[in-house]
């Protein structure tokens, strides 16, 4: 049971982040606002539970991104998280040449939807963070998070559940229904 529940929760992020990882490649890159809306899902995708190979990717792409843009302290802080998590001698490498230069610049020139240090979780819909202490919504199924606008809407995620209902959630076996 707890099994099934730890499955769907790993699901769970990894449909989350993937959806919203097709997402920011649709997206047009003409403005510098199409440019920063990129960047932000790239930073959200750095924050889905993720396998720790899955999610260095999901951190490289957000170091180049961030570097591009010339949002050198978020660009800093990703390739330190990248460090973090022991990577390959070459991208270890890479990352420590790119985390020196950022630091001689450490500025972000562009403002984005974005805190690294303000927990957060992602409204599957919107992709856009829900801060520690805002209203949220969640899937009686899946446990994905919403804002409070898409209560009553069928979960994203699951494609199954009402979002925000009331309910018991999943059962497994007869056992939990006691």
């Amino acid at each position: 049971m707890n099994e099934a529940i730890q499955l769907m929760g790993i699901c769970r992020e990894y449909i989350l982040g993937l959806e919203m990882e097709l997402a920011r490649k649709e997206l047009p890159r003409r403005t510098v606002d199409d440019q920063v809306r990129i960047c932000e899902l790239a930073a959200y995708f750095t924050h889905c539970n993720l396998q720790p190979m899955h999610l260095m990717l999901t951190l490289r792409t957000a170091v180049s991104l961030f570097y591009k843009m010339k949002n050198f302290k978020t660009a800093a802080s990703f390739a330190r998280r990248l460090i973090d998590l022991g990577p390959k001698p070459d991208i270890a490498t890479q990352m420590r040449k790119i985390l020196a230069a950022c630091e001689k610049n450490p500025t972000d020139e562009h403002k984005l939807q974005y805190d690294q240090h303000n927990p957060f979780v992602l409204c599957a819909k919107s992709y856009q963070p829900i801060y520690r202490g805002k209203a949220v919504e969640r899937c009686p199924l899946c446990s994905v998070n919403y804002t409070p606008e898409n209560k009553g809407q069928i979960c994203t995620i699951c494609k199954v559940a009402e979002v925000g209902k009331e309910c018991i959630g999943i059962r497994i076996c007869p056992n939990q229904f006691r």
